[in-house]
């Protein structure tokens, strides 16, 4: 392996994350990891008297992860821009991360966890192998965007009620819309946009929703809905298990 190829643009679908792949495994692996790493662990990360150092490197990075994403497509050359839900969750992560703001948590619990839990799940992966710094970044990025807000659920006991599910919601439509029209805009103008992947079917799901119509609807459905099973699992199943003792 070359330095050129590991941060070139290596595109070769036979060995990208791809669904029903090792790679998507591996993706769905990290994916636990980074769930798991937050539960069992946030309290005793929490305790550590260097937290503030750790949150610290979170961000860091964050912030370089975000930024060579972004330098890296530029350099395909392919249009760049942080309008992703990820991207988008890296932001709120960053900010939740500084500030330990409970009104950004829902936000981030919401965005970061499922978004991160989504593209792991359901890897674009844009064809990038496991030669290229690209296959790394995809698994490390949506960890930490996974991590963040599981972390601030388990070790600062952050909540969110049902109000929070129908405002996030709420919102997440009304900025769909948004990103709707200015990928509308930018495909007019010839380029490859699709942030949010609602403009299009996206490649990795395309054999599953032959039509674009039953593809938004399922898809705006299915956000709905994992976010009332990730409300569900975080609010009322603790309490059934006794995993987070004294917080009814």
């Amino acid at each position: 392996m070359t330095i050129q190829r590991f941060f070139g643009h290596d595109i070769d679908y036979s060995k990208a994350a791809t669904m029903f792949t090792i790679h998507h495994l591996f993706y769905a692996i990290c994916a636990m990891i980074a769930l798991g790493t937050a539960i069992l662990f946030g309290k005793k990360i929490h305790a550590l008297t260097k937290e503030d150092l750790i949150k610290r490197g979170l961000i860091v990075v964050l912030v370089i992860l975000e930024l060579t994403y972004h330098i890296h497509n530029f350099t395909y050359p392919r249009l760049s821009l942080p309008l992703h839900i990820c991207s988008i969750a890296v932001f709120l992560n960053i900010w939740l991360l500084l500030t330990d703001r409970k009104d950004v948590f829902k936000y981030a619990f919401f965005f970061g966890t499922l978004g991160g839990m989504m593209a792991l799940l359901f890897p674009n992966s844009l064809g990038y192998t496991y030669y290229n710094f690209r296959y790394y970044h995809f698994m490390m990025i949506h960890m930490i965007i996974i991590f963040v807000p599981l972390y601030y659920y388990k070790a600062y006991n952050y909540r969110v009620e049902y109000s929070d599910v129908l405002t996030v919601y709420k919102h997440a439509f009304m900025m769909a819309v948004v990103i709707y029209l200015i990928n509308a805009i930018l495909l007019r103008l010839g380029f490859d946009a699709n942030y949010w992947f609602i403009n299009y079917v996206p490649t990795n799901v395309e054999e599953l929703f032959p039509v674009y119509q039953l593809y938004v609807f399922v898809h705006l459905s299915a956000v709905f809905l994992t976010m009332n099973i990730l409300y569900y699992v975080t609010h009322y199943v603790p309490e059934t298990l006794d995993l987070t003792p004294g917080n009814k």
